[in-house]
């Protein structure tokens, strides 16, 4: 790993750092140090809060909790300010996964930083490989090789942020509850907006605003009142309006996956063949009889 990690160092070569996410809340960048074994290394520093993830390669990381040795599967945690040596004795080159994620959001999602360390969200810089740290990795990585919403990557990242959290023995920031009411009410207002606005690029900060809750509560709060996450009821939607063009009218199969929000046909085909159990192309086909015993026939397998 060379410098530059989540953004705090000085300019990276121009090959060694991609943007894969899109700007918002959570945002995620693809790094591959150039470096060869044996260079040499200097004082650095992180200047944003970042987590990153290895996948793969090999690099030393030197804090003041001394020396660790990374590869793939290990976590690096960056807190502004904080001091930092990259070197690389046994092995050079590596690739990295780094998530930028909102500081108030991780706020709420790790809890406050302590007293006396401004800006200290992770009381550690390293953790070692955890499956559920890899899974959410892998589920973001996927996302974003989908094209699929902002949404659904910031709930990702914010999911990370809160397992992170977990395992520092961190506990998110409280707040105060809301009645029962109160609290359908505001997720009656977001599903109101994703309802209207389902064809465009909807974020979890919008989505909060309107709900008129932080966007960590938010999430906790809309999965509890309707049983999905927000993306998870966006799809449902941008489905159940591909269905209807799909069977009522015969505008051709792409046009129909961009006018109702998906960013290119094969996001959309293999969305809705894992939402409804066939390609859209065959359902537009099936007559209501053999779409029937096709549903009965699976239920009785």
């Amino acid at each position: 790993m060379g410098r530059s990690k989540g953004a705090q160092a000085p300019t990276p070569t121009p090959t060694s750092r991609r943007e894969l996410g899109r700007d918002g809340l959570v945002r995620v960048s693809e790094y591959r140090c150039p470096l060869e074994k044996g260079a040499p290394t200097e004082p650095e520093q992180f200047t944003s809060t970042s987590i990153t993830l290895v996948r793969s390669g090999v690099f030393g990381f030197r804090s003041e909790r001394g020396p660790q040795l990374l590869t793939a599967g290990f976590a690096m945690l960056a807190n502004p300010g904080q001091q930092y040596e990259i070197s690389h004795e046994h092995a050079g080159g590596d690739r990295c996964i780094i998530f930028h994620i909102d500081e108030a959001l991780l706020e709420e999602a790790v809890g406050s930083a302590p007293r006396g360390a401004p800006r200290r969200y992770f009381a550690r810089s390293v953790l070692p490989p955890l499956p559920r740290v890899e899974a959410l990795r892998h589920l973001a990585e996927q996302r974003l090789s989908e094209n699929g919403p902002a949404l659904g990557l910031e709930e990702l990242g914010l999911a990370l942020a809160a397992s992170i959290g977990a395992q520092l023995g961190r506990a998110p920031r409280s707040e105060v509850p809301r009645d029962s009411r109160t609290a359908r009410d505001s997720v009656q207002a977001a599903l109101a907006e994703i309802e209207h606005g389902s064809a465009d690029e909807l974020r979890l900060g919008d989505l909060a605003r309107v709900a008129g809750l932080s966007p960590y509560h938010f999430l906790r709060v809309f999965k509890r009142e309707t049983g999905v996450t927000p993306h998870r009821f966006l799809t449902q939607v941008r489905v159940r309006r591909a269905i209807e063009l799909l069977r009522d009218t015969s505008r051709p199969v792409t046009e129909i996956a961009l006018d109702v929000g998906f960013g290119d046909l094969s996001n959309f085909i293999n969305t809705f063949r894992r939402e409804v159990g066939c390609s859209p192309a065959r359902f537009r086909k099936t007559t209501p009889e053999d779409w029937a015993a096709t549903v009965l026939a699976t239920r009785a397998g």
